[in-house]
């Protein structure tokens, strides 16, 4: 494993547990930032630079999230069935950029290509 492009050793004191990431960076932030380390047999580069970044965007990702509840939802409830006969071009335009996302993924993880599977699962959708 390879933590910002240097080999890691701990007599050089370049060295991060998987417990030390999490308590620095979080569970999700870790986890995006390992699966976006590096595919294949080539050693996982752990970039710091990386995880901060993602903690600012799951962040910023879950109150839009939150904030999109709290505004169109105030009953907490959503009748899907009444939404979807509602289904216009752009509906229909947005639900299949979504099944394509969903298909690319699919396809990156059998072939275990993670760094991938970020970006079409999360950049791109």
């Amino acid at each position: 494993m390879v933590l910002n492009n240097e080999k890691m050793s701990k007599s050089t004191g370049n060295f991060l547990t998987l417990g030390d990431c999490i308590d620095k960076f979080g569970v999700d932030a870790t986890r995006v930032t390992l699966a976006d380390a590096g595919d294949g047999l080539d050693d996982a580069n752990f970039d710091t630079d990386v995880a901060n970044s993602m903690i600012l965007k799951l962040f910023t990702f879950e109150k839009w999230i939150q904030d999109k509840i709290k505004d169109n939802i105030p009953s907490g409830s959503v009748d899907f069935a009444a939404s979807k006969a509602e289904c216009g071009l752009w509906d229909t335009i947005f639900e299949n950029a979504m099944n394509g996302a969903i298909e690319k993924t699919t396809v990156n993880y059998d072939e275990m290509k993670y760094k991938q599977v970020t970006k079409s699962a999360f950049f791109e959708l």
